[in-house]
């Protein structure tokens, strides 16, 4: 059944996409045919030149180059449309498989280790994928090959079918070796995604200069290596059972050849066996050996086309799982948002990332999140975005569940800059404006969006402004700083402009102070127009010289809200919002005394 799928997926996409390179591919198939013939011509010529008959050896040798130059031009029409095809149908591939792992409707699949496994083994593989055509077509000139060898073969000598049958042991050792490479993927997926990951660390950019600074780069190669050993063990293991196996298997099979030529020359020199039988059997021994070759490569190449094409049907299947279907629409007209009870809790976890939230916000409502690291913060704003699902609870607006709603309707209400922004190295205005894809066009709109995100010193630090093209690796291209980047990520999110949710979640991380103020008079702003328009802002932040602003701060500890109010009633609380706020506070405090010193 998955051998099935596959085979009707794989020719299905590419007859679709490039049917007059799948029909000039079967041109292979016919030159295959030919050039089997050339061993009958060959015997016919040989017997032709034993008897002296010299008429049928020149019409014989006619025919034999013959068929060689018509073999030789189908075979080249046919691996010139298999080329052309290979490039367009692994093109096609690689273009669903990125297309559907960025659509995914939730961020949790990338939190699974086994999701990314699998994800791992199917990028690796996805030139299978593209070849996918291309390995029906050699099992189909294999086959072709197997039946005309054999015909030939019983033609030439009924014995020669026990050397056929001697090539069983290869052909049935196929799906022995097919269940031996699935074991080796699956063993080498984990320490393999590892030694790709290490081998990133080490020759990217960004990485170099802590790399020199702490002397990483020794490590990083141990144990980049480590893991490669471990990824190539259960290869070397597989290699050394497989080459085992066909030591014996060819043993075997050269074994019966030699006894059954042996049994024909001897025919031969008493005269019962022809000069032309016996060179056509010899010639055919090499050819039955391919055969049995070729149906072992028929079933392992069946076998892991179908694990390759049997894991994106799977990410298909997942992407279709999570995809359920929620047709209701989401029309906030200036509703507030409602959270009750809402728990999170990462795959494979064992406690919640967010435990129990719940908070009545009102249009317009600046809320700021804070707390230390790992309390929550980041992950209850992606579960108002609506890029992860709670484990339980419900985030409500205007009176809908966020679960019934088509996630990429609720995401039409959001705007966001993360604390892990993407660099898009693209124009600055595409940088920009993909914020609001519909209005990125509008160079008014995405000034707009630059202004308020305090990045007018960007656009007109690099050479082009808006047309500058980001990334040293392009032509004409320039790179950024670290706080650059966020103020055009800042900027994006300023795009959408009535969204019913903006969240910005550690905004000011690398920024200076002077562009930091800056920002902040820019959501003061930010602000006050969003309360006109009913947007929700929500600051995650860790520096508390923001939080001041809000008309809510809400406290996380270990995922729940500990403390909320307006920052003048936590600080008079002289809670634990209290006691954060005064130690980044002595923190920016110019000393006028000496510290005290323990002795």
């Amino acid at each position: 059944m998955k051998l099935i799928r596959a085979l009707r997926l794989l020719v299905s996409t590419s007859v679709r996409i490039a049917p007059a390179s799948s029909i000039g591919c079967l041109a292979e198939t016919a030159g295959v045919i030919v050039s089997l013939l050339n061993s009958w011509m060959l015997a016919v010529l040989v017997a032709a030149a034993a008897r002296g008959d010299v008429d049928r050896m020149i019409l014989a040798a006619v025919v034999l180059v013959g068929q060689i130059a018509v073999s030789r031009v189908l075979f080249l029409v046919g691996m010139n449309a298999r080329m052309n095809q290979l490039e367009i149908v692994g093109q096609e591939f690689a273009g669903r498989i990125a297309y559907i792992t960025a659509t995914l409707p939730t961020l949790e699949p990338l939190d699974d280790p086994k999701y990314l496994d699998q994800l791992h083994i199917l990028k690796e593989q996805q030139g299978a994928l593209g070849m996918a055509v291309n390995t029906l077509l050699n099992q189909l000139n294999s086959l072709v090959g197997v039946i005309c060898v054999l015909t030939l073969a019983t033609a030439a000598d009924p014995r020669m079918l026990f050397v056929a049958a001697a090539s069983l042991p290869t052909v049935l050792a196929g799906p022995v070796v097919a269940r031996w490479q699935a074991r080796t993927e699956a063993a080498s997926a984990e320490p393999g995604r590892l030694a790709q990951a290490l081998l990133g660390l080490g020759i990217a950019p960004a990485h170099a200069g802590e790399f020199r600074v702490f002397g990483l780069a020794g490590p990083l190669r141990a144990r980049q290596a480590a893991a490669s050993r471990a990824w190539r063990a259960p290869m070397l293991g597989l290699a050394i059972k497989e080459s085992t196996l066909t030591a014996a298997t060819q043993v075997v099979f050269f074994g019966a050849a030699a006894v059954v030529i042996g049994w024909m020359v001897h025919d031969a020199l008493a005269g019962t066996v022809g000069i032309a039988a016996i060179t056509l059997s010899i010639l055919l021994v090499t050819r039955l050996q391919n055969v049995s070759s070729e149906m072992r490569a028929i079933i392992g190449q069946a076998a892991s086309m179908s694990r390759t094409a049997g894991r994106y049907l799977w990410l298909v299947e997942l992407a279709d799982r999570l995809a359920v279907d929620r047709p209701t629409e989401l029309t906030p007209s200036g509703s507030g948002l409602r959270l009750s009870g809402v728990c999170y809790r990462y795959p494979g976890a064992d406690h919640d990332a967010v435990r129990s939230v719940s908070l009545e916000l009102t249009p317009g409502t600046v809320l700021a999140v804070v707390g230390e690291n790992g309390a929550g913060k980041s992950t209850l704003a992606e579960l108002i975005a609506g890029i992860r699902t709670p484990t339980s609870g419900r985030v409500v607006c205007a009176g809908i569940d966020q679960a019934a709603v088509d996630p990429s309707a609720w995401r039409q209400q959001v705007s966001a800059a993360f604390q892990d922004h993407v660099r898009f190295e693209f124009l600055v205005s595409e940088t920009v404006g993909i914020g609001d894809l519909p209005a990125s066009a509008d160079s008014d709109l995405v000034l707009q969006a630059v202004r308020a995100g305090a990045a007018e010193g960007v656009v007109a630090a690099v050479p082009r402004g808006l047309d500058t093209q980001l990334g040293s690796a392009w032509p004409d291209g320039v790179d950024l700083s670290g706080g650059q980047w966020q103020r055009l990520a800042i900027a994006r999110s300023m795009m959408r402009r009535t969204p019913l949710v903006r969240v910005l979640d550690e905004p000011t991380a690398a920024l200076d102070a002077l562009t930091e103020h800056q920002l902040f008079d820019r959501y003061a702003e930010a602000a006050r127009t969003g309360r006109v328009s009913g947007t929700i802002t929500i600051l995650v932040t860790h520096r508390f010289s923001t939080v001041a602003a809000a008309d809510l701060v809400i406290v996380l500890d270990h995922g729940r809200i500990v403390e909320q109010g307006a920052h003048d009633q936590l600080i008079a609380a002289n809670g634990r919002y209290a006691e954060l706020y005064n130690l980044q506070a002595r923190g920016y405090r110019p000393t006028t005394e000496p510290e005290e010193t323990i002795s």
